[in-house]
């Protein structure tokens, strides 16, 4: 799976980003039970570290991580689109990764895609910065400075019509990077799609057929000539927490929810009115072969592109 979407490299038909595998919070492995509780958190549990500290931080921590895999391994494993929430952090200059606490600083994690792509020059990556938090106008630039000095000339700049990226259309211009950045500070700044290019509904559930039916839903009803991505996630709310104290989100939620999902993604079909990012909880692990799910979508537009191509 490490060079999956190279393997189309020789093809002369015109093939879109079609089907991409994706982790939720991709950063999260990077979290410790020691780490700082952060800005992402809710008030009461923030109130609550101050008062219990390391007791409050080991129960954030089990319901927070959503990966166990390092970025480097994750692309490794064929993940291609990377779910991305910043923060910056009290007496630091650097900004961080967080999902409940913090986790490395940014630059660790995007210096991991940096290499990768440096060693695959044939790969395409998709960063999509989800979310901000407690950042500055000049953190804000920082970090699109960084972005730009670590991957220059490799972003794709942002078109109107997402099906005119095809894979061809990136390698022949020597693009590697989409860089999704959901806030007001990067408008106008051409190598930053904008939130509504590629939207992300959110489940917001704990039930597995309510998610299906949720994804169903937003899949018939995705705009056309955008981005999409398909979050395949239970998310637990604070109730749901407390009442189960013990546990955690992997144990209690994501194992059943990836076995859940297998039927369903393999029946999906990428394209313009099918899936196009699909994101999981701990991708790489044995219930959830996410990037080969996807590589067998892909086989449909493969398909599809070459018949097409016959055709003319």
């Amino acid at each position: 799976m490490l060079d999956w979407p190279a393997d189309y490299r020789e093809l002369k038909v015109r093939i879109p980003i079609g089907s991409t595998a994706g982790s939720h919070d991709s950063g999260s492995y990077s979290l410790t039970r020691n780490s700082p509780i952060s800005p992402d958190s809710l008030p009461l549990v923030r109130s609550l570290g101050r008062l219990f500290g390391p007791l409050v931080k080991r129960c954030v921590y089990h319901w927070s991580v959503t990966q166990h895999l390092t970025l480097t391994q994750q692309l490794q494993h064929g993940i291609r689109y990377f779910d991305l929430r910043v923060s910056s952090k009290p007496l630091s200059k650097d900004l961080y990764v967080v999902h409940g606490l913090y986790g490395d600083p940014i630059k660790a994690i995007l210096d991991q895609v940096d290499i990768f792509l440096l060693n695959h020059p044939d790969e395409i990556v998709v960063l999509d910065f989800q979310h901000f938090y407690t950042l500055s106008d000049l953190d804000h630039s920082s970090l699109m400075t960084l972005i730009g000095h670590l991957f220059g000339a490799r972003l794709c700049p942002m078109l109107r019509n997402l099906e005119m990226v095809t894979l061809n259309y990136m390698r022949s211009r020597g693009y590697q990077v989409i860089v999704i950045y959901r806030h007001e500070a990067a408008r106008g700044d051409l190598n930053f799609w904008f939130s509504g290019a590629w939207p992300t509904p959110w489940p917001n559930t704990t039930s597995v057929s309510a998610m299906l039916t949720f994804l169903d839903h937003r899949l018939a009803t995705r705009p056309p000539n955008s981005g999409f991505v398909t979050q395949c996630v239970l998310t637990p709310d604070i109730r749901y927490v407390l009442l189960h104290p013990l546990t955690s989100l992997e144990q209690s939620l994501a194992l059943h929810c990836n076995k859940a999902i297998l039927p369903w993604v393999s029946n999906q079909r990428p394209g313009a009115k099918g899936v196009n990012v699909i994101i999981s909880d701990f991708v790489g692990s044995g219930l959830c072969d996410l990037t080969r799910l996807v590589v067998k979508l892909n086989s449909k537009l493969l398909a599809d592109a070459q018949s097409s191509a016959v055709k003319l």
